[in-house]
């Protein structure tokens, strides 16, 4: 028929129709089996020089990585094999720096334990003194009359040693009752022989050495309404026991 038209010949230039399929596709890999094939026989040449009857295994591709990557590794000297030497030793701090950590460290031990010890101060009327290490706005505290004290001792009337078993019995007691702060009275001594506040200072005394140092954080002369120069605040130590403290033997 005059209207139809022939389909045109393929041309001998032009691929296979199966291939037409594959045009525009990235294949990386297509390659890949003969590029292995020809690395494993490069292998087994070097492995047997000169020939050898023995059958060759097969490479896998892993090996056959691995040996590439690894060709031109030479192993190191035997001078290189040893230990790692261990690093320079940390820079040693100054020894004053030292020193000064090692004193603050034997204070807060000294603050915990009741062995510290106390720092006095002194003037015409006014006496106060805290274990070495105590904050000094615990001490202000206890000079302002900020803690309310929970018990009274009164020692008008009682010679030196009475009055030293009485302070001794009323801390430990009042240690025992988990008891802060209490008000001890020692008279101003007007009424001694020489005029002089006798319990006054040994009551500092006492304070400051066993057996009662351990239960002792801070004194301090009261408030002129508490009793004023011829009293004292005493802050004890916190009670974390549960069973009642025992008074050792005297």
């Amino acid at each position: 028929m005059p209207g139809k038209k022939k389909k045109p010949a393929h041309s001998k230039h032009r691929p296979p129709k199966k291939n037409r399929s594959l045009q525009g596709f990235y294949t990386p890999f297509e390659q890949l089996d003969q590029h292995l094939a020809r690395k494993s026989a490069l292998l087994a040449s070097v492995a047997h020089p000169g020939g050898s009857s023995k059958t060759v295994q097969p490479i896998s591709s892993e090996e056959a990585i691995f040996h590439e990557a690894m060709s031109d590794v030479v192993p190191l000297a035997k001078l290189y094999r040893e230990k790692v030497p261990a690093g320079r030793p940390a820079k040693i701090p100054p020894r004053f720096l030292m020193q000064e950590e090692l004193e603050v460290y034997g204070h807060l031990v000294d603050l915990i334990t009741g062995e510290g010890q106390f720092e006095l101060t002194y003037s015409d009327e006014y006496i106060d003194g805290a274990v070495v290490g105590l904050s000094p706005e615990i001490l202000r505290k206890l000079r302002n009359g900020d803690f309310s004290y929970q018990g009274c001792l009164d020692l008008h009337g009682f010679n030196r040693d009475q009055a030293r078993e009485l302070v001794t019995d009323y801390l430990f007691a009042s240690f025992s009752c988990k008891r802060r702060c209490v008000l001890i009275v020692s008279g101003r001594g007007l009424n001694s022989k020489d005029k002089e506040p006798v319990l006054k200072h040994n009551l500092v005394t006492w304070l400051t050495r066993a057996p009662l140092k351990p239960l002792v954080l801070a004194f301090a002369s009261a408030r002129s309404w508490d009793g004023g120069a011829g009293a004292f605040y005493v802050l004890l130590r916190r009670n974390k026991g549960k069973a009642p403290l025992v008074c050792p033997a005297r």
